[in-house]
């Protein structure tokens, strides 16, 4: 065989067994994406999902009821450290019972939700986040934290504006990793 033809089929050979691995990847990503109905939640689903959140942390912290109720669906499940509300009125009494806890002692509270984990697709979504409880008494300048836990929520889509449907904000466990538990919708109701 002539040199030159011998240098040429080498290095084609050499080229394609590079270029195996990514044609291989290739076709089982495309394999997967068909047997999978799902599709991924965009930035932008995602972005949005972080606004509800946001909204409702702001609802929260300045007292707005309607404004709190208006980020669920009509047949949103609230779990609130095990106790299950399943009607918006239960909901708005879960609602107004904490803000009169906080009333009552005086304080003003600051809550944030923190290193989101998204499981789901551009129409529902089970969210994973931090919750961290600030507060701050006026009277004395005491600042501290009042409560550390982690929100569990499904989002949806609904009419093009994610919403909540079920919405949980639980204890601080350090021993399993929330994705790894049944969800609180599924668990039974604590008394």
């Amino acid at each position: 065989m002539n040199e030159a033809i011998r240098r040429r089929n080498a290095g084609t050979s050499r080229r394609s067994a590079l270029l195996l691995p990514a044609a291989l990847a290739s076709a089982v990503t495309a394999a997967t994406a068909e047997a999978s109905p799902r599709r991924r939640l965009t930035l932008e689903d995602r972005a949005a999902i972080q606004d509800l959140f946001s909204a409702y942390l702001w609802a929260f912290d300045c007292s707005d009821v309607d404004g709190f109720l208006d980020l669920f669906t009509q047949d949103a499940i609230l779990i609130g450290i095990g106790r299950r509300y399943e009607t918006e009125a239960a909901m708005r009494d879960w609602f107004l019972n904490l803000l009169s806890t906080r009333d009552t002692a005086g304080d003003v509270w600051l809550h944030q939700a923190g290193q989101f984990r998204f499981d789901g697709d551009g129409s529902s979504c089970v969210v994973y986040a931090y919750a961290t409880h600030f507060r701050l008494q006026p009277a004395t300048r005491e600042l501290g934290v009042r409560s550390l836990g982690y929100y569990v929520n499904e989002c949806v889509k609904a009419e093009g504006a994610w919403k909540f449907r079920r919405f949980s904000i639980n204890r601080w466990d350090n021993t399993t990793q929330p994705w790894k538990k049944p969800k609180p919708w599924e668990a039974p109701q604590v008394e």
